[in-house]
């Protein structure tokens, strides 16, 4: 038996009536439900001692492929080529792909930060890095050009970003002394642009604090794949292309490039349910697809760019409202072409002056819902009219999905005018947009990505179809041809026989997209919009940075040795920080040690607690350490992996800080609380903000509770609550008597 999860998290979640039920000391008394039978599936894949000895056997075996692998990994054009085999058999790809995530986070060790306080949370680390820079330097003055750190892929890398990029830089180089970092071995730049000084992302790494500001641009692909430690190590605006980035995270653990970047960020973004769901083989293989894991960058950043409305919400759907704050939305900018030449074009690309052409831009994939674009084509009378093309301009999936491509354009017949162009080059690419006439951009399950096919088709003044999906949902519907998110077949093949029968709606498409574009999306309206979010980013981190020099003025005036000064004001600074989320820390110090086992009422809570989902919620298991000076809470990720049955290794447990609107619950009897109240913490925490719940189910967790610093107790039942409530004035009976009372009733 145990209580509801969803119930019990009301309970602890919702303030108290004033009118409440209260102990003598103003502690809210709230009287459980019944408890029922556990209505959250036990986690929990495999039985007692299956996993134990798997992990050790497999990394024997399969060490030296994961050397070879992740060799090929690193090398994108040999990696390519792996792909492209590896996909033309599911069952062989989803083996691979689960081999290499299962081995990914342990094959490499990480190496130690040789600053790291083990006594210290992450970000009061990372403050404890900050404090470190500002002890005993001056503050940068203004005025000038700020020295800008720009990190990004860059041309001739085949990525979309490289070339944002560059429009990007144009436009901001007038503004900021730029010096680009990177991690590639060629680059090449237009000439406005090739003085710019190049870094390494390695030199960056040691030198990156001597920066005004740092400007990332990151997105899901391997050419991002180093930017996170940089981002931990120095923080800076963040430009996110997309807002689901495990795809970057799980190559970068599968390369062995960051062996733990994907299972940590899945962990820390998302909690224990996001890590049962990999543990079987088709979580594997999609759990980076179904997952964002973009938190952590969320936190790291000064700010946060993205390019639409739709990424900004995804943000406050996934962890609330109160991730959203530092996040700006910039339109995605657009260069217009220098010059549009159609005819030359269709020349080059031995296209008939008279042929409707009709072309989807990038590369071919499910989510670009080719198969439904070749069906609405034949389905079409453009099909039979000899006089209309379709291209797919961009490489195939090397997958069953790109082999089903190809069946279909086969079944198309030996006459059908449909072929795929594959991967282009810039100018060959460009040639097709001045050649089209419509362009058609759809899309599903969209992840916060911006469409840049569907600027380059607007821009070049293609009538274009998309659908209402993401990010394209916002573009005003006079300027696109905007079908429903969920895509009709025959509705889209109706828009594409419309618009070949309508030159005069497709003029006026043409005109409303380029006056668009003009108003919102070229690169120096953009580009003052980047300046003021960088501006706002550098008042803020100025702000915060004057206030830690005081706090390291005072502090020294204490003469602390500095070894413990530091690390003591960064933990302060960090308690006082707002987190990103709200937490319910669950203390489970009864059973957290090796061995320990919980009783079924704690386990089923606990297991209640942990199915529950909410954005603007984690729920956090933590024990108390009493080890290494004063007593100190640590996620109990090993005691709640062997709970749920979970397949990984030993893992670190992180310090955990406790932010105002946090709750803390255990038990009222646990050990650990007495602890905590003893070393003065539950005090200091319930002065900081932080409300401390305490279930009572026996009279012994009555007694416990009296007297201790909390704000409400849960109680399971009534005769609990009346023993613990205020007596009835001019009563002589005590709450001791009352519990006592109470006690024999159990």
């Amino acid at each position: 038996m145990t209580y509801n999860g969803a119930t019990l998290l009301d309970v602890l979640t919702t303030t108290p009536h004033a009118t409440a039920t209260r102990t003598a000391d103003g502690c809210a008394l709230v009287v459980l439900p019944p408890a029922m039978p556990p209505t959250v599936a036990v986690p929990g894949a495999a039985p007692d001692g299956q996993r134990k000895a798997a992990p050790h056997l497999r990394r024997m075996l399969v060490t030296p492929l994961m050397l070879t692998a992740r060799m090929v990994l690193r090398r994108p054009y040999i990696r390519r080529l792996a792909l492209q085999l590896l996909k033309r058999s599911p069952l062989l790809y989803r083996r691979a792909y689960a081999m290499m995530m299962t081995t990914g986070s342990v094959a490499a060790p990480v190496q130690p930060d040789p600053d790291h306080v083990a006594a210290l949370s992450p970000r009061a680390n990372a403050i404890l890095r900050g404090l470190r820079t500002l002890d005993g330097s001056a503050p940068r003055p203004h005025g000038g050009k700020p020295r800008l750190a720009f990190v990004t892929p860059l041309p001739p890398e085949r990525t979309g970003v490289a070339s944002y990029a560059v429009e990007l830089l144009t436009e901001l180089s007038a503004h900021a002394d730029i010096e680009l970092i990177m991690a590639q071995d060629t680059v090449t730049l237009p000439p406005a642009l090739a003085g710019l000084p190049l870094r390494s992302s390695a030199w960056f790494a040691e030198h990156g604090a001597g920066y005004d500001q740092v400007l990332y641009q990151i997105g899901n692909s391997p050419y991002h794949s180093h930017m996170f430690a940089l981002l931990e190590r120095h923080p800076g605006v963040v430009v996110l292309h997309d807002f689901f980035i495990g795809g970057v995270l799980a190559q970068a653990q599968m390369s062995g490039a960051a062996p733990q970047a994907w299972s940590e960020a899945l962990f820390v973004s998302h909690g224990y349910s996001a890590v049962h769901a990999t543990e079987t083989p088709a979580g594997r293989v999609q759990a980076h697809k179904d997952w964002p894991c973009s938190l952590p960058v969320l936190a790291n950043a000064t700010r946060v760019i993205v390019h639409s409305r739709h990424a900004r919400q995804l943000a406050a759907d996934w962890f609330g409202e109160r991730a959203t704050r530092h996040i700006d939305v910039i339109p995605h900018p657009r260069t217009p072409p220098a010059s549009v030449d159609r005819a030359a074009a269709r020349a080059m690309l031995g296209i008939a002056p008279d042929c409707f052409l009709v072309c989807s831009f990038g590369f071919i994939a499910p989510h670009k819902l080719t198969h439904e674009l070749l069906r609405a084509w034949i389905g079409s009378t453009l099909h039979a009219d000899r006089a209309c093309t379709l291209v797919l301009v961009g490489a195939n999936h090397d997958s069953p999905y790109g082999v089903e491509v190809e069946a279909l354009i086969r079944g198309a017949g030996a006459g059908a005018r449909i072929r795929i162009a594959g991967w282009t080059d810039e100018a060959v690419y460009r040639q097709y947009l001045q050649a089209a006439d419509v362009g058609v951009q759809l899309r599903s399950e969209a992840k916060g990505e911006s469409s840049g096919a569907v600027l380059d088709c607007l821009n070049y003044g293609l009538s274009t179809i998309v659908n209402a999906n993401g990010s394209m949902a916002e573009f005003p519907a006079d300027t696109v041809w905007r079908l429903p998110d969920i895509v009709d077949v025959a509705e889209l093949s109706t828009a594409l026989e419309t618009l070949r029968a309508d030159p005069a709606r497709r003029s006026a498409l043409r005109a409303r997209a380029v006056a668009l574009l003009d108003a919102a999306f070229r690169p120096a309206a953009c580009a003052q919009l980047y300046l003021a979010t960088l501006a706002h980013a550098r008042a803020e981190t100025a702000t915060r940075d004057a206030a830690w020099r005081t706090a390291l003025a005072h502090d020294g005036a204490d003469h602390q040795p500095p070894d413990t000064a530091l690390p003591a004001l960064a933990a302060a600074l960090a308690a006082n920080e707002h987190g990103v989320r709200r937490q319910l820390l669950v203390d489970v110090s009864d059973w957290a040690a090796p061995g320990a086992t919980p009783d079924a009422l704690a386990a089923g809570e606990l297991r209640e607690l942990l199915g529950q989902v909410r954005p603007d919620l984690r729920v956090e298991p933590v024990y108390l350490e009493h080890t290494g000076g004063a007593p100190r809470y640590r996620q109990a990720r090993n005691a709640v992996g062997r709970l749920l049955g979970l397949g990984w290794l030993a893992q670190a447990e992180p310090v955990v800080d406790m932010h105002a609107g946090d709750i803390y619950y255990a038990r009222a009897a646990s050990p650990a609380v007495a602890a905590a109240r003893d070393a003065g913490l539950l005090a200091a925490w319930r002065a900081r903000g932080v409300t401390v719940a305490l279930a009572v189910h026996t009279a012994a967790d009555a007694a416990a509770a009296q007297g201790m610093d909390a704000d409400r107790l849960l109680c399971g039942s009534a005769a609990l609550a009346q023993a613990l409530a205020v007596p009835p004035t001019g009563a002589a009976a005590t709450t001791g008597d009352a519990i006592g009372r109470t006690s024999k009733r159990l």
